[in-house]
């Protein structure tokens, strides 16, 4: 999952748009002091897919700046996240989160909700700390 804040010199504030690992629209929030026209035709044309997004105000010559939020995931926003407490090892699933570089980290973070989706009916989803060493986000 990626964050872009949205600003411009068009308005006051910005707009939060957050996108799926494949780059589509997830979540949209608008925080910013926008006009009745101005609001209306972002609801109305905004691109449901990053790449079009960013195209679009390239291709505009818009003076809108779209940034992306680096997150860095920690322990607690990944354990909170899984959340398989009754089963899963806090302690060996830290040990192991410790262990993984910043990159393999945010890997892993992002696929949860890819992984719970890939599950079969019937299936329990893995351990959290076998859900780490088990590195399917690398697959």
């Amino acid at each position: 999952m990626s964050t872009y804040f949205l600003t411009s010199p068009e308005f006051e504030g910005e707009i939060v748009l957050e996108y799926n690992d494949e780059g589509m629209l997830l979540k949209l929030d608008i925080r910013a002091t926008l006009t009745t026209g101005q609001r209306s035709w972002f609801v109305n044309n905004l691109p449901p897919s990053l790449d079009k997004l960013q195209a679009l105000l390239k291709s505009s010559g818009s003076k809108s700046r779209l940034d992306e939020v680096t997150f860095e995931p920690r322990f607690e926003d990944f354990w909170t996240r899984y959340d398989d407490r009754t089963l899963s090892s806090r302690k060996r699933s830290l040990a192991k989160w410790n262990r993984m570089s910043k990159s393999e980290q945010l890997k892993a973070y992002r696929y949860i909700s890819r992984y719970f989706a890939e599950i079969p009916y019937g299936t329990r989803k893995k351990f959290s700390e076998t859900y780490l060493n088990s590195e399917l986000w690398n697959n």
